[in-house]
């Protein structure tokens, strides 16, 4: 029985116990959990003891106190794998659980008399929870009928909440059914019992809304709003935390702040300010099937919390500010950054590289300048701000020559423009040990060339060189106030990418990679440091340009293949040296030096391969990709759509568009442009009826035999 006595025996013996031991001993902490345990069983016990009339009362106080030490034991993150003392009902579930399916577990469930079932119900659920956690949903939901009591019920849904994994799921179709499952075995639980039968906990909820993606979890508060069961406001900040991740249900979770900002929640305690964050952080999805502005407004979401009292910092400032950006209101987002500024909000790096990649993006010169501006406001180391600057010259080239449709190979004369801002602030020597050429005759020349290995037997005409440019070359003009500056592994980055964009030769593009090869294999600290903070940039880089050329998709392969060589290498030393990645026996030719390729790496080389019609080499590359647990994202999804529907290959294309969906992904508007590529279209859609068709003949036979 429970009682306050005895709760305060055993207070008093646990605190005599940590007197005598240390506050690590495992008895201490052991001792205090069980306290604990009955704490928590005395204050449910007071409030559940309600439900039952009294001649009832002590088999239902009995069946309580059954139920609440054994689940104590079996939920244990200590729990041991034998018990010391034997529990006669640990076994009792395996002919249940050992069934294939919920299905086929209600089924034998029903076979039992209602008596029966719900005697065994109990040990049954235990049984369960101990040896196959992993189908405690499954044995649930086969096992509510008749009802068991709302606690243990609320019990298991806690258990399995607990123990619920969904993000370390890489699939993301996998990852929604094992969620949609969980939504649904509440919804039943919900809809099966009466109105307050189960004492859903806040602590299930909350770990619910934590663990369960976006869409599930909006599903879920709906229903707990219908069900009238009452959250407390940290289950509400957590369920507007996970809402507020995507943009379908920002709306939904700025409901939740407004009615917590009502009740007197202080926003700006460190719960509330992290969830308001999230929701004025917007992530637009320029490839969506509609370009409409979202509803949401994060301008008008801040205009509110701030009549409430909130005092944004740079954290909720900077979230603020790239929702601004990405929806194309950079000289609002500068406007109001400047203002954060001279109210007191100390901008810091990331916020005003935050901004500044929102004027870059913008592609207008006066938004750059004036993005340059706030960086003297923000607290922005000065390399920071001149690789900034660099990097969007290169941008500008890149865009202006997607924008006019210019035909690969996209060779930019950009090397020289920016190597002569470049000297002026910078170093030539660390960057001079990268190249073949003498950085030196390179500045001499005054030519628009800039030497014959950069002569283009194309010319076109630069819109760049007369907007981004002339910008660059009068920031980077202003005086030194003292020596030149040392470069880092960005600034390097950012001069190699441009040095092999304006290469126009395929032999000089080969030459460079064996130079910048034999660079690598001198294992200079800097070198690895490049590689390091830059991982596969350079060599993503040289990936590219070697395929938009005709003939260099072998070369291209052979970076890919020492990239591969050296992962492989690197991964087989680890688990040699027992998780040391340095393995070095002696030959420096030995050691790792390039990085592993990444999924821009197998992208760029997929999409290269499919425009050149190597369909053979591009799905090799794909298998590689899968045996090095890459998995492909929607753009990889639609590289292959596109080249397959480029190729006409219908069976190709359909198969492809099919493999996206099992994974999870939703076609966007790029996946549509993709298959627009196909001339008979309407075959490639008779054959996906026909697929979806006799996937429904299949499972309505599967049906049938259930």
């Amino acid at each position: 029985m429970i009682t306050n006595n005895r709760i305060n025996r055993f207070s008093r013996s646990n605190a005599r116990n940590t007197e005598q031991l240390s506050p690590v001993d495992e008895k201490s902490r052991m001792a205090y959990r069980e306290l604990q345990n009955l704490r928590g069983m005395h204050s449910q016990w007071g409030y559940i003891r309600h439900q039952y009339p009294t001649s009832e009362l002590q088999s239902a106080r009995k069946a309580f106190t059954f139920w609440k030490t054994k689940f104590w034991k079996v939920s244990r993150p200590d729990k041991p794998e034998v018990p010391k003392v034997p529990w006669p009902w640990r076994d009792n579930a395996k002919w249940l659980f050992g069934l294939s399916d919920a299905r086929s577990m209600q089924q034998a469930w029903k076979s039992l008399d209602i008596e029966s079932r719900r005697k065994q119900w109990p040990v049954l659920m235990l049984s369960t929870l101990d040896l196959c956690p992993e189908k405690a949903h499954a044995v649930l939901e086969a096992t509510l009928d008749p009802l068991p009591p709302g606690y243990a019920i609320n019990d298991v849904l806690l258990f399995i909440a607990q123990r619920l994994r969904i993000s370390s799921i890489r699939n993301v179709r996998e990852r929604t059914v094992k969620a949609e499952e969980m939504v649904e075995i509440v919804a039943k639980v919900l809809e099966d019992a009466p109105a307050g039968h189960v004492p859903l906990g806040q602590r299930t909820a909350g770990l619910l809304a934590s663990k369960l993606p976006s869409d599930q979890a909006s599903e879920l508060y709906n229903m707990l709003q219908r069900a009238n069961v009452k959250l407390h406001p940290n289950t509400q900040l957590q369920f507007a935390g996970k809402l507020a991740e995507e943009m379908a249900h920002k709306d939904a979770a700025f409901e939740i702040l407004k009615g917590l900002a009502e009740s007197g929640v202080d926003l700006n305690a460190p719960s509330p300010s992290s969830t308001i964050t999230t929701l004025l952080h917007c992530r637009i999805t320029h490839g969506g099937l509609s370009e409409e502005k979202p509803a949401f407004s994060p301008k008008d979401a801040l205009e509110y919390f701030m009549v409430k009292g909130f005092v944004p910092n740079v954290i909720n400032a900077t979230a603020f500010l790239d929702s601004l950006c990405q929806q194309a209101e950079v000289d609002e987002a500068i406007r109001l950054a400047l203002l954060f500024s001279e109210s007191g909000v100390q901008l810091d790096a990331k916020a005003w590289s935050t901004i500044f990649r929102g004027a870059k993006g913008s592609l207008k010169v006066e938004n750059v300048a004036k993005g340059l501006e706030v960086a003297k406001v923000a607290n922005v180391p000065y390399v920071d701000v001149l690789n900034n600057a660099l990097h969007t010259v290169f941008y500008f080239a890149e865009m202006e020559s997607r924008e006019k449709s210019f035909s690969t190979p996209w060779v930019y004369p950009l090397f020289g423009p920016m190597l002569r801002a470049y000297a002026k602030k910078f170093e030539l020597e660390p960057l001079q040990w990268w190249l073949p050429d003498s950085l030196p005759l390179i500045l001499t020349q005054t030519t628009g060339n800039d030497g014959e290995k950069f002569d283009s037997s194309r010319p076109r005409r630069w819109e760049f060189l007369h907007t981004i440019v002339p910008l660059t070359e009068k920031f980077f003009s202003t005086p030194n106030v003292g020596p030149k500056l040392q470069p880092n592994p960005t600034t390097i980055a950012i001069m190699l990418r441009a040095y092999i964009k304006t290469l126009q030769h395929p032999y000089d593009l080969m030459a460079f990679y064996v130079f910048f090869k034999a660079r690598l294999e001198e294992h200079k600290d800097f070198a690895a440091q490049l590689i390091k903070d830059q991982g596969s940039l350079v060599h993503d880089t040289i990936i590219m340009t070697m395929m938009e050329r005709r003939g260099l998709s072998r070369p291209a392969l052979q970076v890919f293949g020492d990239m591969l060589k050296d992962h492989v290498q690197r991964s087989v030393s680890k688990a040699a040296e027992g998780g040391d990645s340095e393995a070095n026996d002696g030959q420096n030719r030995a050691i790792p030096v390039h990085p592993p390729p990444g999924l821009c790496t197998f992208s760029i080389l997929v999409r290269g391969l499919l425009n050149g019609g190597d369909r053979i080499l591009a799905e090799q590359v794909i298998q590689v990709m899968k045996e090095q647990n890459v998995d492909p994202n929607l753009v990889t999804w639609n590289t292959l759509t596109k080249g397959y529907a480029k190729m006409q290959n219908i069976n190709k294309t359909v198969s492809t568009l099919q493999d996206m969906e099992a994974a999870g992904f939703k076609p966007d508007l790029f996946t549509f442009k993709a298959f627009g590529k196909l001339k008979n279209q309407g075959r490639a859609l008779e054959m996906m009826e026909g697929i979806i068709d006799t996937n429904r003949q299949k499972m309505a036979g599967e049906d049938l035999y259930e």
